[in-house]
């Protein structure tokens, strides 16, 4: 495993435990399961500040390069968010 594997598996682990949710490599390997779990956008926000900052010290590159790599874990990986009006 590579470093940018380690990281993702790393960020996929704490993104699993945002909300709560066991982590298993076979769960992340069913079609859509990104979709059975939701976070708020407070746990959103709070994971991002993590994860860009766990890039930044992990690739020792740039705060803009991090952003761009959240937006594209994100869009692939993110949990859909919860609708906070019907909570």
């Amino acid at each position: 495993m590579d470093k940018t594997d380690k990281f993702i598996e790393k960020a996929l682990k704490k993104m699993f435990k945002v909300v709560g949710a066991p982590y298993s490599q076979e769960f992340c390997e069913e079609d859509a399961w990104y979709l059975k779990y939701s976070w708020t956008s407070d746990e959103r926000d709070k994971f991002k500040e993590w994860f860009i900052k766990e890039f930044i010290k992990t690739f020792k590159l740039g705060k803009l390069y991090a952003e761009k790599e959240w937006g594209m874990f994100y869009l692939n990986w993110g949990w859909k968010e919860e609708n906070e009006i019907h909570r």
